[in-house]
């Protein structure tokens, strides 16, 4: 058999860094009819979510908008996903920390709170994309534990939302303060927001179940805005959007000093850190599916880039949209030529299309958040990580408890905090064995799981499933040391199989020299097996190849045990 060579294609630094220099000249005509239809779906799903987004983030309607039109043309020259959508990214900067300081005047950065806001974005996007060169790699460090802090998270825009939806503005800064704010103003409610709610809740749950194809939020919108237009809901009490500004955005960066960037930078990371990590898991899970590669360095270049091009057209944090990634597939969207339509259509919509929307009731865009959100709240999920690992539970349920009583940062926090610890855990606590050898007398296992395969008589044969290092060292010195002494009859030989061992680092190199000096003393000569090329060649420059011996290394288990044999160490029965 013939193997193909394994070195890599290197693609030139204009695909690498400009994917869509790579796959636009080979556009195919066949796919322009699904990117259209793709752009039309994903614009209608688009515009209704970004007016409500805009809710969240504290500042007009229209800059829900103009998040858009950039942020999309810059993921679809920079990403390296072909069907990744970006939309608003679900959270209010001050509820991850981003909270605009005085200045040593006594006052905020001399700028209106609706231009102040979008310009840390440019700032997070900057960093986010200057932080793309940092090694990524393949994999992002806890990802999937990292989504589900990012889930818990929605809580708290679910309850900001909900208030919208019985008419009542909600106050605190944690879910648990909003939820018992709109509970304490049960007096207040209004019954025609509720309506207005409740009938576009019911919408759209019913349109996601049974025409998942239609655009359910245009339609709640185009509907909902009639009823308010014709019956002059606006004089009943219902609030409306109003007047929403048409035309560009003013272009522009002033008026935020160092100190400003001082006290926006810890929120900015926050955000950076919520926002790409949803991104990355969505253009991951499209790239596996439809078998082609992603760059995590690059999706966070093209992440900092999308920020860039909303910051500088006045609007807030973006991130890609699983639900709107998900409408592009179904709609038929094979390329970012998608996106790029959505684009032009939102551009359009900003210029020429706003005043449709002055009658829009805030109804509408609450129903529109709280169905976006309800999706993300799937209680099987906490459910599988009680049965499946008890550790993982524990981290997602102290994620959802602290942004449900102390706020998204705080919440995210401890999640992380929990996770290192965690992971040190389980990494200073790796499962272990002691192999015995089968009765055809070649293969061997755990001799405590498998009760054919017995202990060879005076050899201990020892299996640590990890890599050696310093926070479990420790542990596997102990172990050693404590079969060594127990174990009878009496150990006149130990065989380390390295076959899990992928890594070693210098504190449990020191560590394993110790035990060799310590196994050399009592006499007991000692030997390795399947060592791997990488932990070998460290050993060997550290000094422990010289240690042992180069004739006490093995490829196989066997081989070891046949050489103790043919020692006379023990006995081959």
């Amino acid at each position: 058999m013939t193997l193909p060579p394994l070195s890599l294609k290197i693609p030139s630094l204009a695909n690498r860094f400009v994917p869509a220099t790579a796959w636009l000249p080979g556009y195919k005509r066949s796919w322009l009819t699904g990117d259209i239809l793709a752009g039309l779906t994903i614009w209608a799903l688009l515009v209704p979510e970004g007016l409500a987004y805009a809710g969240i983030a504290g500042v007009p309607a229209q800059y829900g908008l103009y998040c858009a039109p950039l942020a999309l043309i810059a993921y679809a020259i920079f990403g390296g996903s072909k069907r990744l959508v970006g939309r608003p990214l679900l959270h209010r900067g001050d509820s991850l920390g981003v909270r605009h300081r005085a200045s040593r005047g006594g006052r905020l950065a001399a700028l209106p709170r609706v231009d102040h806001r979008p310009r840390h974005h440019v700032r997070r996007g900057a960093r986010s994309g200057g932080a793309g060169e940092a090694r990524l790699h393949r994999e992002v460090p806890g990802e999937a534990g990292a989504r589900r802090l990012h889930h818990r998270a929605r809580v708290h825009h679910r309850d900001r939302k909900a208030g919208k939806l019985v008419g009542v503005s909600t106050t605190g800064d944690t879910g648990l303060q909003k939820t018992i704010s709109i509970f304490s103003q049960v007096a207040k409610w209004d019954w025609l927001p509720f309506v207005i709610g409740a009938f576009c809740l019911v919408l759209l749950f019913t349109f996601e179940r049974y025409l998942p194809r239609v655009p359910a939020a245009i339609l709640a919108v185009v509907i909902t805005t009639l009823a308010a237009y014709l019956l002059n809901l606006g004089a009943h009490g219902l609030k409306i959007v109003g007047e929403i500004p048409g035309g560009l955005p003013a272009w522009g960066l002033k008026g935020l000093g160092l100190e400003d960037l001082y006290h926006l930078l810890p929120g900015a990371l926050a955000v950076a850190l919520v926002g790409f990590t949803e991104s990355i898991a969505v253009a991951k899970d499209d790239a596996v599916r439809h078998d082609y590669e992603i760059d995590a360095n690059q999706e966070m270049i093209a992440n900092g880039l999308s920020n860039v091009g909303s910051g500088l057209f006045q609007g807030f944090a973006v991130n890609g949209s699983l639900s709107k990634s998900a409408a592009n597939e179904t709609a038929g969207g094979n390329t970012q030529v998608s996106t790029f339509i959505t684009a032009i259509l939102t551009l359009a919509t900003i210029l020429f299309l706003t005043g449709l929307f002055k009658y829009l009731p805030e109804a509408t865009l609450g129903a529109i958040v709280v169905h976006a959100l309800w999706k993300y709240f799937k209680p099987a999920g906490l459910v599988r990580l009680f049965r499946v690992r008890k550790g993982d539970f524990l981290l997602a349920v102290t994620a959802l408890f602290g942004v449900i009583l102390f706020g998204v940062l705080p919440g995210i926090v401890m999640g992380i905090v929990l996770s290192l610890a965690l992971l040190i855990q389980r990494a200073s606590s790796p499962n272990s064995a002691v192999l015995g050898i089968k009765a055809d007398g070649k293969k061997f296992a755990d001799v405590t799981k498998n009760p054919d395969y017995k202990a060879i008589p005076g050899l201990l044969i020892y299996r640590f499933d990890a890599p050696f290092v310093f926070p479990n060292a420790e542990r596997f010195i102990t172990e050693v040391r404590t079969l060594v002494q127990a174990l009878e009859p009496p150990v006149k030989g130990v065989i380390i199989d390295f076959e899990v061992m992928s890594d070693m680092d210098t504190t449990a190199s020191d560590q394993f020299a110790d035990l060799l000096t310590m196994m050399e003393k009592k006499g007991i000569p000692v030997k390795l097996a399947r060592v791997h090329t990488p932990v070998r060649e460290f050993m060997e420059k550290d000094g422990l190849i010289a240690k042992i011996g180069e004739q006490n290394i093995y490829p196989r288990v066997l081989d070891a045990v046949q050489a103790f044999e043919q020692d006379g160490v023990i006995t081959g029965e």
